[in-house]
């Protein structure tokens, strides 16, 4: 996703691509939700977890795929949405996180950025968007439902302290699939 497309559907905001100087930015909007690191971990978020999280990316996809954009009002991190380009499959958007900094929650935030981003998409012809969440989150469960996205299959996702976290695909089609 070219940041210049994604800013011209979202000129409210200033919106850049986030490195290694934005970690202590970037941890004080995660921890704002530590509901979501819970299902992951029962330990506290690390500097070293959002280090890791900046650049991780799938075996088979190479580095330049993803992009972690950080959305900014008033020169404030509100938000941050990490993707990866031409993934699971060419033509696709792959939303690994989607986060609002909780005092912006619930006040359309996640809403307008996930609009923008769908129009961007699509003037790039991407066809679709995809996703995996917590399965147990109903909250972003019906969050994604209302932008139109569909369930697909529950996966499970191996944590590092031995168990699995089941987690459900979404997709939202943007264009017909050839």
């Amino acid at each position: 996703m070219k940041l210049a497309a994604l800013q011209a559907q979202l000129p409210n905001f200033k919106i850049r691509l986030l490195t290694q100087a934005d970690q202590a930015d970037l941890l004080a909007l995660e921890q704002t939700n530590p509901a979501y690191h819970r299902y992951f971990t029962p330990e506290p978020l690390t500097a070293t977890e959002i280090q890791r999280d900046l650049t991780a990316h799938p075996e088979g996809v190479v580095a330049a795929q993803k992009q972690v954009f950080g959305f900014y009002l008033a020169n404030r991190l509100v938000a941050v949405l990490d993707l990866l380009n031409q993934y699971p499959q060419e033509r696709f958007l792959f939303v690994g996180l989607l986060m609002v900094n909780k005092t912006y929650q619930r006040k359309t935030i996640g809403t307008v950025i996930m609009t923008g981003l769908m129009a961007a998409a699509q003037q790039a012809g991407i066809v679709a968007i995809q996703l995996t969440r917590v399965t147990a989150d109903t909250a972003s469960a019906t969050f994604w439902r209302q932008l139109g996205f569909e369930d697909g299959d529950q996966l499970f996702l191996p944590l590092t302290h031995g168990d699995r976290l089941p987690v459900t695909t979404m997709t939202r089609l943007l264009a017909e699939i050839s």
